[in-house]
């Protein structure tokens, strides 16, 4: 143990040095394993920013002891995240999420969730080679920042556009992969986005795979829902989802397709019929309060549909039309619609009336055009980067050799008969069922 601490502290300094401490680290993981009962003097022994390779190694093995003691594990973490240097860390950035997973799981299973988010973020930070990688941690982060409700402290990482998904050089995982899209989504409903909560469920459920996971379940029962908060329809799923989800998503959601079929009626008392029927699958699912504002927004809708009809409506006849309980309710509906832009109107109190209005928006405002050019911008920047991967992918010899074995097989066994068929039977990067864990609560 004193050799491998001895060549942590002498390899620690130029590229060549950590190189071999890596491989040195590698060989003599299991000397760590065995001395479960020396990590903490060794930890005490090193330094966290001049050592971060071998001390990330330290923190991977101590965060499989079954004898931790939580509460120093918590500020030896937070510690190196504050100090490690990030150069150091990203030759080992599998080490490094192993001891961040820990790290948020003893916090959150002690109600110290808030504690971890900023150090978490920062680890992110670290760990990652570029801003649009996806690491382990950031699913660990997400969920920190879902169990203590700090849903705002998120925003910048998952505005971040994820390109890249390297296991070789970050040790992400499918599952990794399925709880940050499934998490940002959650986060995302929590703020009332529901646009981008939308996106990050479909990317969620839009995964390579050849069987459903719990994760990709829940996921698509929040998509059907966030679709009619949206758009008043369930979206179509993409073309590149897999053929599992294509194949099942209509059947293995009863209660859920029965619900937007029922909206799709627009009758809101169809509506309250089936959220009362399956009520118990909505809270078991934790998805009641979503159900009651598809409810809600199918009287707006309701309403929004009086705008294309009528330019004056009383509030006695919208009552009566969308089957709201009073002329206060439709008039407290309205007013709410008319503070959001749902609808363009003004209320005559003295009689009673709405009077409906055109959008007054022209879209020729510099706040418009900033937005178009924006996106303008970050479309060609896609561009690029399609041609960059494009470029990459027509150079590498695998892909060249790939194409040239099924070239010959093809012209052995004529089309269709390629090794590049059946994707189904291709192996699946989420396979069995994962479960979805918030705050230690399996969902």
């Amino acid at each position: 143990m004193d050799r491998l601490v001895g060549s942590i502290q002498s390899l620690s300094s130029s590229e060549q040095d950590l190189k071999q401490l890596k491989g040195i680290l590698n060989k003599e993981e299991g000397i760590l394993l065995k001395n479960m009962s020396v990590l903490d003097e060794v930890l005490n022994v090193l330094d966290p920013a001049q050592n971060s390779l071998g001390y990330s190694y330290v923190l991977a093995a101590k965060s499989t002891s079954q004898k931790i003691d939580p509460q120093k594990f918590l500020n030896q973490v937070q510690r190196f995240i504050i100090n490690c240097s990030p150069a150091q860390v990203r030759l080992a950035s599998n080490k490094v999420a192993q001891a961040c997973r820990k790290y948020a799981e003893i916090a959150i299973e002690s109600n110290q969730a808030m504690r971890v988010i900023k150090p978490l973020k920062m680890a992110i930070q670290k760990s990652r080679i570029a801003t649009e990688a996806l690491t382990p941690i950031h699913a660990d982060f997400l969920q920190a920042c879902l169990v203590a409700k700090n849903y705002n402290a998120a925003i910048r990482i998952l505005d971040e556009d994820i390109f890249e998904v390297s296991p070789d050089s970050t040790g992400v995982t499918p599952k990794d992969m399925l709880l940050y899209y499934y998490y940002g989504g959650m986060i995302f409903t929590g703020l009332k986005e529901y646009k981008k909560a939308l996106y990050f469920f479909r990317q969620a459920i839009s995964t390579p795979a050849i069987v459903l996971s719990a994760i990709m379940v829940e996921s698509y029962k929040k998509f059907i829902l966030i679709s009619l908060l949206v758009h008043g329809k369930v979206m179509p799923l993409p073309r590149y989802a897999s053929s599992v989800v294509q194949r099942h998503h209509k059947s293995a959601f009863p209660q859920y397709q029965e619900f937007a079929n029922a909206y799709s009626t627009q009758s809101t008392d169809d509506l309250h019929k089936v959220a009362d029927q399956h009520s118990e699958v909505f809270i078991k699912d934790k998805n009641l309060g979503l159900v009651k504002q598809c409810i809600q927004s199918l009287y707006r809708r309701n309403i929004q549909r009086h705008t294309q009809t009528y330019l004056t409506l009383s509030l006695q006849d919208i009552s009566s039309s969308v089957k709201l309980s009073s002329t206060k309710a439709a008039e407290k509906q309205i007013l709410k619609m008319i503070e959001t832009e749902d609808i363009f109107a003004t209320i005559n109190q003295k009689d009673g009336m709405v009077s409906f209005h055109e959008i007054p928006e022209h879209y020729d405002t510099n706040k418009t055009l900033n937005h178009l050019d924006r996106q303008i911008q970050k479309v060609i920047d896609i561009g690029k980067r399609v041609r960059s991967v494009d470029e990459s992918i027509a150079s590498s010899q695998a892909y060249l050799q790939k194409s040239t074995n099924y070239e010959r097989g093809m012209g052995a066994r004529g089309w269709g008969m390629g090794e590049f068929d059946d994707f189904d039977d291709k192996p699946s990067t989420s396979s069995g069922t994962t479960n979805i864990n918030v705050g230690g609560r399996i969902m």
